[in-house]
Formats: C-alpha cells, sequence, structure tokens
C-alpha cells in the first residue's frame, strides 16, 4: 500500500505548498520565488494570472481554495496510512470524486489560463499534480479493491454506527472546518497587510480627480516604457529615480503592469530633484539622481529600461548612504545575471554611461516638467488630468478601469 500512500502524500504536500506560494504571490508580487518562479520582474507570467480578474472568486484568491483543497487530501492520505484497514477505502471513495471534481476545475482555470494569454508555471504544477494524485488512485483502486467494498465503506463511514467511527467522522468535519477558517483568515490578514482594504473616500478622490479640466498634454520622446505603444491607456509619469515616493509608486506599478498587460502603457519622464542637472531646483534633495537618470536613460536606449528598473528599484536599500557610480554598475551586473541580457545591449549601457555632458532627453523632461510648474515627484497623468504623490492602488485601478470602459 505504501507504494500508493507515499507519492499521493508527497504530492499532496507539494500541492499544498506551491499553493500557498501562489496565494502569497497574488498579494505580494515582487515575492521572489528563485527557480521554481514563473519570470522574473513585471515579466512574470505567474503574477498577471494572479493579477486577472480570474484570480478571485468571492473576493477569495483561487490559491486559497487550492490549499484548502491539497490540505484535505493530505488530511485524507495520512489519515489512510495510520489508520489502514477500512480507511483505505474511505480515502479511495472520497479521493476519487475530489481529484476527479478537481480535474474538471483544472481544465476551467487552464481555459482563462489561455484566454489571458500567459502561462502561470505553478498553478500548472497544481494540475499536474492534481491529475497525478488521480492517476494513482485509479491504480490504488483497480489492483486493491472492488467498486462495491469502497461504496459500503463508505456508507459506513458517514452513516456511522459504531463510536470509533462516528469520532473520526466528527474530527474530518471539525478539520475541514477549521482548515477552511483558518486558510480564509491568513488570506484576509495578508490581504490587509498588503494594503487591499479599499478606500472608504475612493468615490470622493475619483470625483475630485474627474472634476480637473481635461488638458491635452503634448509630452516629449521618452525611451523608458513599459507595455505596449497601442495600448489604450497611457500613464505618463514624472520621476526621481531615488525619490522614496518614486519607490512607493513602484510597489503598486508592480500590481497593475500585470493586471492590465496590453492595455496600458506607463512611459516615465526624468525629473531628478538634484541641482546638478536641474536647475529647476533651489537645492538638492536627493544627491545623484542626475546620475540614477542617467543610468535609466542609458538602459533604454540599450532596450532593457524594465529589467533594470525593476533591479534598481529592488537593491533600493542599498542607496541608503549615497548613490554612486558603484551602485549603476552592480544594478547592471544584477540585471545581465537575473535576465540574461545580450553583451552587446551591456556595451552599449557602458557607452551610454561613459559619454561626458548633458543628455538632451534628460534635459528635455526637466524643460517639460518647469513648462507643467512640476511640484513634486512622482507627479503622474492620466486622461489629461495629474495625480500629485503616490495614489492608493484601488484609486488607480478606478481610473485605468473607467478609461478603459470608454
Amino acid at each position: 500500500m505504501k507504494k500508493y500512500i507515499t507519492p499521493m502524500l508527497i504530492l499532496s504536500v507539494s500541492g499544498a505548498v506551491i499553493s500557498w506560494l501562489l496565494l502569497y504571490q497574488h498579494y505580494f508580487p515582487d515575492l521572489n520565488l528563485g527557480f521554481i518562479s514563473c519570470g522574473s520582474g513585471l515579466s512574470n507570467p505567474c503574477i498577471t494570472v494572479g493579477q486577472s480578474k480570474y484570480s478571485s472568486i468571492f473576493g477569495i484568491p483561487v490559491a486559497g481554495f487550492g490549499v484548502i483543497y491539497f490540505m484535505i487530501l493530505t488530511f485524507l492520505i495520512l489519515v489512510a496510512d495510520y489508520a489502514q484497514e477500512r480507511y483505505y477505502k474511505i480515502l479511495c471513495g472520497i479521493g476519487f470524486p475530489l481529484t476527479a471534481a478537481g480535474l474538471i476545475v483544472n481544465i476551467i482555470l487552464g481555459i482563462l489560463m489561455i484566454k489571458i494569454g500567459q502561462l502561470c508555471k505553478l498553478c500548472a504544477a497544481t494540475y499536474i499534480i492534481n491529475l497525478a494524485i488521480f492517476i494513482i488512485l485509479i491504480f490504488f483502486i483497480k489492483n486493491n479493491f472492488f467498486v462495491n467494498e469502497i461504496k459500503k465503506s463508505l456508507k459506513s463511514f458517514f452513516i456511522p454506527k459504531d463510536s470509533d467511527t462516528k469520532a473520526v467522522l466528527a474530527l474530518s468535519i471539525i478539520f475541514v472546518f477549521c482548515l477552511s477558517a483558518v486558510v480564509l483568515a491568513g488570506a484576509n490578514i495578508i490581504k490587509f497587510k498588503s494594503g487591499f482594504s479599499k478606500n472608504q473616500n475612493e468615490n470622493k478622490f475619483l470625483s475630485s480627480f474627474y472634476n480637473q479640466k481635461e488638458e491635452n498634454i503634448k509630452f516629449p520622446e521618452s525611451n523608458l516604457t513599459i507595455g505596449r505603444s497601442d495600448a489604450k491607456v497611457k500613464i505618463y509619469i514624472f520621476n526621481d529615480f531615488l525619490c522614496s515616493a518614486c519607490r512607493k509608486l513602484y510597489e503598486i506599478e508592480k500590481y497593475i503592469i500585470p493586471k492590465y498587460e496590453g492595455k496600458i502603457q506607463i512611459v516615465y519622464f526624468h525629473y531628478p530633484l538634484d541641482i546638478s542637472c536641474n536647475n529647476d531646483m533651489e537645492e538638492t534633495i536627493y544627491p545623484n539622481s542626475c546620475l540614477a537618470s542617467k543610468s535609466m536613460y542609458a538602459a533604454g536606449e540599450a532596450d532593457f529600461f524594465e529589467e533594470y528598473l525593476h533591479i534598481h528599484f529592488l537593491n533600493y536599500g542599498n542607496y541608503e548612504d549615497g548613490f554612486e557610480i558603484e551602485h549603476v554598475y552592480k544594478n547592471l551586473t544584477d540585471t545581465s545575471a537575473q535576465f540574461k541580457i545580450k553583451p552587446e545591449a551591456i556595451e552599449k549601457f557602458k557607452s551610454v554611461m561613459n559619454k561626458s555632458g548633458e543628455i538632451n532627453q534628460i534635459s528635455e523632461h526637466i524643460e517639460s516638467a518647469k513648462n507643467l510648474k512640476m511640484e513634486s515627484t512622482p507627479t503622474i497623468y492620466i486622461a489629461g488630468r495629474k495625480l500629485v504623490g503616490v495614489p492608493k492602488k484601488e484609486i488607480l485601478e478606478s481610473i485605468i478601469e473607467k478609461e478603459l470602459a470608454k
């Protein structure tokens, strides 16, 4: 019996662990899952799928239901392994229809993944795990039991006559109830900590935003873009890449970029709060932010801006004592290692960084910011209207949804 029970147990525990990772990543898309991840940075299909409108049912992430499902399977397998005898038949009687139903759900979720156009490898792994458990159960039943025996054991379990069976049934019901409560409560705690809670003043804020007169602004050219150029909604952001608020905004962008992939494009503009290249400043707020802007421009010219931006903010904690040229090349090395940047692109980046003098694009962006009477970073423009500072994720999503609906 062990040759069936042991692999099923390993598979069900693996499914539960992966489901927990997917649940956590649903709320924290910057979670680095290393070699088992779907991808890196913003180009991560698991994040895209996890942020899609199909990722939750009744406000509860699908991954949360996955945790409950695999934990119940693990419980059934462990009980059967310890109790043996007729509990093997009970495992088969409950496990077979349960995994069969799971396969139907997996097919539906797989179709939705195809519709989204992204392959979440971790999601697919849970589907394969469930299929493997289902196949093992088929062989377990075929080689050891008759269907009538399973039916008889199942009936005696759900309509118990002896005290032992009644106790096991009661404990099973309590386990399933407590497990569901713990997982759902845990999901809500993670949700609360991640800032998913709804802002009560959202409608008031949106009303204020749309009461602004829509401006027809001609923005300068920028090589700092994320998303398709033909996206319906354009989000323009004036950034100082060492600004703490800009880093906070990036944490929100990591949610909305995969969620609205293909529907939005973010275009960044340089506005370093550093007097060394920005004569609009009376004093420097973030020393060497002109250097940070130059590195972003270089990454844009070398065609790996999105990847470099991700690493830049991932290493943001290293800039507490100041941002220096060493940080630029450390970020370049990390970007090259994580995203397999081509050598010619690396050389292009270095050649731009080695050039002296002003960079026209940075100067043009600063001039544009002056004309727009820029007050602080980040400053965001959507649909010809301005947002100053870091809006709540729900606010930004509501504006995007409204613009997409037009």
